[in-house]
């Protein structure tokens, strides 16, 4: 059993397809077949049934895909800590939406031009899915809203913000609303599970509140384009509607009580081991993020 096994494996795990995985990796798709039979007879277990020409994993192949995941990156590590010798380091960094919209990209170009040799793998997926992929290793670090919970990563606060609601200037709502007339107003929210999302319906829970969205999205920019047409008030991280509130193209709107401050975390696997310098990555993202925190918006 080789790292090309495991590397054939995992793509028709995801593609669920012989063919589309022979295509990704070019070679032919026998190769692909002999390559999961091997596998299959090698350690006596059945990774995938045949059903009207799909590929169907079983319970016991979803197991083994997890665990060759976390073989596949160890190796890319390993990888990366040779190639540095060389002068060359590679990268993968997992971002939440949120951050994706407006710290991600300074951070990246600050990366760029600090480090011009590091190879880069950038990932901007919903939350839940960036914890896991710092947890499979399929990210090296991962950028995301609130701390977390699984005790296998730690979690570093690099930057802090609030949410605020936001509509249009002509928007027919005062500028401070009592949340007992919250519900006369359409909102736009983020989906359910999602951080701003979490946030704000446990402020209106401690209220003894709720508010049922007109509209729901994964994509904050969406909720932001969504509120400056005038079509409902959508809550969202100050940081990403800054721009828009300075020219005059939101409104800010003020709840009683209101207290949604959050931190954002840089994560990492606590058996993860960092290059030196993948540490100096690292540590450049956390100053970018305070110094944001403080005003400073010359990355």
């Amino acid at each position: 059993m080789t790292i090309r096994h495991l590397r054939i494996f995992k793509e028709v795990c995801e593609l669920k397809s012989v063919t589309k995985a022979a295509n990704r990796l070019y070679i032919t798709q026998p190769s692909v077949s002999v390559a999961i039979a091997e596998l299959e007879k090698k350690y006596d277990v059945r990774l995938f049934q045949r059903i009207k020409n799909r590929m169907v994993i079983t319970d016991a192949g979803k197991q083994l895909y997890e665990r060759a995941l976390t073989v596949l990156n160890n190796f890319d590590d390993f990888e990366a800590s040779a190639f540095e010798s060389g002068k060359t380091c590679s990268l993968k960094i997992g971002a939440s939406l949120t951050i994706g919209m407006f710290l991600l990209p300074p951070m990246i170009k600050k990366i760029r031009e600090n480090y011009p040799n590091v190879r880069l793998q950038v990932r901007i997926f919903p939350k839940i899915a960036v914890e896991k992929m710092v947890l499979t290793g399929e990210a090296d670090f991962g950028l995301v809203e609130n701390s977390v919970a699984d005790i296998h990563l730690d979690s570093r606060v690099f930057f802090e913000d609030k949410l605020i609601a936001v509509c249009a200037p002509d928007y027919p709502a005062p500028d401070k609303i009592s949340l007992a007339d919250a519900d006369k107003y359409d909102f736009i929210l983020r989906e359910s599970g999602s951080a701003s999302r979490e946030k704000f319906e446990q402020f209106l829970q401690k209220h003894s509140r709720a508010v049922t969205p007109f509209i729901e999205t994964v994509n904050p920019q969406a909720a932001e384009s969504c509120a400056a047409a005038g079509l409902g008030i959508a809550v969202l991280p100050l940081g990403m509607v800054r721009a828009r509130l300075d020219r005059g193209e939101l409104r800010a709107i003020n709840f009683n009580d209101a207290d949604l401050k959050r931190s954002y975390c840089l994560i990492t696997h606590k058996q993860k081991v960092f290059s030196a310098q993948q540490k100096e990555i690292t540590e450049l993202c956390v100053k970018m993020g305070r110094e944001y925190k403080t005003g400073s918006r010359n990355f």
